[in-house]
């Protein structure tokens, strides 16, 4: 009978497991987790205080096949893991010809028992789900073979920042989950960030996404979203900018004996005030301005991220000689039905052939030249998502207007249109917002008590008025994500009936 292989022997797992229970202590409260699981699908967790999960998200589509009619939310950590693992088994992911289970395990304290006794958990939930008689199941708890080629390319390209030099794959791993989700950070910021930041960013970002939510339902969605926020932003700005002006004329006053006998600077000087101290006005554009520009920086990072974007140029050739394989193969392997090639599915590609392979034969996959050309496919899809907001420049043009329509220059935010970077727009973003918070906190001590109740009754009064905005989004919403889980759960079905597995609970 064949037996289950495991990194961990029984007692050295049973071992980990005692020195957490003391570590843990008597009130059963253990630091905060990070848990990766990559077959390839890719699944992410935070594991709470109490060691159940948190929150999960899909890290790639094969994994939102995965988890399309499940959930992993207040299960424990083995619960999780079974049913990602009987799921992986039924749908063909998991097999004889890909059983290694590449494994990122990250405890806030740093804790190793603690990080330990997790492994051991995942480990005893695979085996009992898989079984022990069917195939051999190994863990690699050391990171992917492009987990530690990126961390590589990544010390190279920052040489001189510290927090970069430092980095090791486990944090790595979260530092990728979180940013490539979450457009309002950087790699660089969130290298600078300790483990449990980072963990509490996992949490904040993973809690706003669902399984269903691919490519294919962001494209439906994100239009719908920025039509709503825009109607709704505008609104808004209209009562800000006019009821404040209103109040401003109130207290303009006009010597008209002055007037009639040519003096005109208490007009020259109300014009001036209006165009200078209207802050409702100053308010108005500085949030339309944040909310379109932050749509966009959403759109390129999270749905063009430079993983899943389409690369200018693979040489197929190169790369199956550099592998060793069919370059045939290799393509059916990695293009879509459109021919297209991504970076992630080169690396799960890659990532696949390299962890199941002989030990003999894994050394090929070390050379330089091998690294050298992967790293020069991320370097080309890094450049080619950076320039993404130049797709974008009629809008951020046209926003753009608006702002110096007010006075405002737009060199304060932007140093070169014609050049516009993701963090350019970042940056921007982040500075309009500043202003219209300063903005809004001279409306909040320049007027009364009973001018803000007006205001906020003419705001209550608009929130009406775009109603019909807001249910044809709900609309949009309900209709993308139908389609979307449609489409997953088909695919489940399929694989499951081609692969015709049934796993048998323990």
């Amino acid at each position: 009978m064949k037996k289950k292989m495991i990194a961990l022997s029984l007692v050295a797992v049973l071992c980990l497991t005692a020195c957490a229970a003391v570590f843990v202590g008597c009130d059963n409260e253990q630091p905060r987790a990070y848990v990766s699981l990559d077959i390839n699908p890719s699944v992410s967790l935070v594991l709470a205080a109490d060691g159940t999960v948190e929150s999960a998200v899909a890290e790639n589509d094969d994994a939102r096949v995965l988890l399309v009619d499940v959930s992993l939310e207040g299960k424990t950590l083995q619960e999780a893991a079974r049913i990602v693992a009987e799921a992986s088994v039924e749908c063909g992911f998991l097999s004889e010809d890909n059983s290694v289970v590449d494994v990122t395990v990250v405890a806030e304290d740093g804790s190793v028992e603690y990080e330990g006794s997790l492994l051991g958990e995942l480990q005893q939930a695979f085996t009992a789900a898989v079984g022990e008689d069917s195939f051999d199941v190994t863990f690699n708890s050391e990171g992917s073979y492009t987990l530690n080629r990126m961390l590589e390319y990544y010390k190279e390209k920052y040489p001189n920042n510290a927090d970069v030099q430092a980095m090791t794959p486990a944090k790595l791993d979260i530092v990728l989950s979180v940013t490539q989700k979450d457009g309002s950070i950087s790699f660089e910021s969130a290298a600078a960030l300790d483990i449990s930041s980072l963990i509490t960013m996992a949490e904040t970002t993973y809690a706003q996404i669902e399984p269903y939510m691919n490519a294919v339902y962001e494209a439906a969605v994100a239009e719908a979203e920025l039509v709503y926020e825009n109607a709704k932003a505008v609104a808004a700005s209209a009562v800000w900018a006019a009821k404040y002006t209103e109040f401003m004329l109130d207290d303009v006053t006009v010597d008209w004996d002055d007037v009639m006998g040519g003096d005109f600077s208490d007009i020259i000087g109300g014009a001036e005030t209006l165009l200078t101290e209207n802050y409702g006005l100053q308010y108005a554009v500085y949030d339309s301005l944040a909310i379109t520009l932050d749509y966009l920086l959403d759109k390129c990072v999270q749905l063009q991220g430079y993983a899943n974007a389409a690369l200018e140029k693979v040489d197929t050739a190169r790369l199956a000689e550099l592998l060793g394989v069919d370059e045939a193969e290799l393509k059916a392997a990695i293009a879509d039905e459109s021919g297209n090639i991504t970076l992630e599915a080169i690396d799960a590609y890659v990532d696949r052939l390299v962890k199941n392979a002989a030990a003999d034969v894994k050394e090929q996959y070390e050379s330089s030249d091998l690294k050298a050309y992967l790293n020069g496919l991320q370097a080309s899809a890094e450049e080619q998502v950076e320039k993404l907001p130049e797709a974008y420049a009629d809008a951020i043009y046209a926003a753009a207007d608006a702002l110096e329509y007010t006075g405002v220059k737009i060199g304060e935010f932007f140093t070169d249109l014609s050049e516009l970077t993701i963090e350019d727009m970042r940056g921007a973003v982040t500075k309009l917002e500043a202003k219209r918070d300063a903005a809004m906190a001279e409306i909040e001590a320049n007027l009364t008590d009973e001018q803000m109740a007006e205001i906020e009754a003419a705001l209550a009064d608009m929130n009406e008025s775009i109603a019909s905005a807001e249910a044809k989004l709900a609309e949009v919403k309900a209709e993308a994500k139908a389609a979307a889980e449609s489409a997953l759960k088909q695919l489940k079905e399929e694989l499951v009936s081609e692969h015709k597995v049934t796993v048998t609970v323990q």
